[in-house]
């Protein structure tokens, strides 16, 4: 999957982490934009199975004013961090290789996911079984 591509922010949960906190932290490491874990909204959640294993993955949501981006990544990964207009957007996701990651992102982007919807892959590459819910609405107080 190498090469360089535009996409979320992303990255692993730490053992001591919740979903949320792990999504907080790594959207400040990457973006320099800091959030409450609270004030995550989940959107999407996925699950793929990739060499026997299922991983896991949580998509949040937040609204934030900030128009300065700046990386602070330890891991020295993200090269660069920029808002996009939406159609531009999901024009990169799409050109993301891992399904799992893309397609919910561009899902969430059009607007076609309700609060919360879950993406089930069998593969990286599989067509996913996306379920639908009515959960989780956003926390008005953020």
């Amino acid at each position: 999957m190498g090469g360089e591509f535009w996409n979320v922010p992303s990255g692993m949960i730490e053992a001591h982490e919740t979903p949320s906190q792990g999504a907080a932290r790594e959207l400040a490491e990457e973006t320099g934009v800091r959030v409450a874990p609270h004030c995550l909204q989940l959107r999407t959640t996925t699950t793929v199975v990739v060499d026997g294993e299922t991983v896991h993955s949580w998509n949040f949501d937040v609204n934030v004013d900030v128009s300065t981006l700046r990386v602070q990544d330890p891991d020295l990964l993200i090269q660069e961090a920029r808002w996009f207009p939406v159609d531009e957007a999901i024009k990169r996701l799409r050109l993301l290789p891992y399904r799992p990651l893309a397609e919910p992102a561009v899902a969430t982007l059009l607007e076609r996911v309700a609060w919360t919807t879950h993406w089930d892959f069998a593969s990286p590459e599989a067509d996913p079984r996306v379920i639908r819910s009515n959960g989780g609405l956003p926390d008005p107080t953020c």
